[in-house]
């Protein structure tokens, strides 16, 4: 974690976590300054009363006081899927995949971290990872490399499924064989269908990239199908997107047995 006072970097580098944050925001404070957590990249900006940002400077989260310690000392990286220059798959309607996974991604990122979590997002703007115009599995490394470097204790993809028959419909989530992936994406998988009340389409074994080269426990959710005209309109609503956050949330914790 980097820490920006004022727009000036100090020497240090520390693993985030929790307590830090919260130990900055206190002291902050009491020092009547601001401070904003940018969780993408792990960075902390400081700012003392007198101080105005640039305003090209991105808009970064307030640190959120957790109202329990349910998940103190876990760490999660969640990834929405696609982003920036790669919509991924398009609804009947026009809705667009990336726009759904990173919606659903920050809501639960809030839900959370007010259980006391530390949350490491692959992104949390409309944003390639890698960079504009990035081969495939450079955007998808540079995913794995957050989640990996970060020492993640679970990494969780969002993702809407897409079928050329727009019947497809259900919620599916992936693992890579590990046993304790298999049982995140069990409880994620219940969770997700007895919320949405989608088809259960099962956990499943699947090969991709970022499940396959992350180092801890990693699954990837197909929420529902976007393809499907019901279940579009299930994933671009704000009370569908909330469910499915909520149902990923109690999955985690499950996971946890917390």
């Amino acid at each position: 974690m980097r820490i920006i006072i004022d727009g000036e970097r100090v020497p240090v580098n520390i693993r985030v976590n929790r307590d830090l944050l919260l130990a900055l925001k206190s002291m902050a404070k009491t020092l009547h300054w601001r401070i904003r957590y940018d969780a993408a990249n792990e960075v902390v900006h400081v700012f003392s009363p007198s101080y105005s940002p640039p305003v090209d400077q991105p808009v970064v989260s307030e640190i959120l006081e957790p109202e329990s310690n349910r998940l103190t000392g876990k760490v999660v990286c969640i990834d929405p899927g696609h982003g920036g220059s790669d919509p991924g798959a398009i609804g009947p309607s026009g809705t667009l995949e990336k726009d759904n996974n990173l919606a659903i991604a920050l809501l639960l990122r809030e839900k959370l971290e007010v259980n006391g979590c530390t949350v490491i997002m692959t992104r949390d703007n409309d944003t390639d990872v890698f960079g504009p115009n990035a081969l495939a599995n450079e955007e998808l490394g540079a995913r794995v490399d957050i989640a990996n470097e970060a020492g993640a204790d679970i990494f969780v993809s969002i993702h809407n499924d897409a079928f050329t028959n727009s019947a497809a419909a259900g919620t599916t989530t992936y693992h890579y064989g590990l046993d304790a992936a298999i049982n995140l994406a069990s409880h994620i998988q219940k969770s997700v269908v007895r919320e949405l009340g989608t088809k259960d389409r099962n956990v499943r074994f699947g090969s991709f990239y970022v499940i396959r080269y992350t180092n801890m426990p990693s699954v990837l959710l197909e929420a529902a199908f976007i393809s499907n005209p019901e279940e579009e309109l299930l994933l671009a609503s704000c009370d569908g997107r909330e469910r499915a956050a909520q149902s990923v949330c109690e999955g985690i914790m499950k996971y946890f047995k917390v």
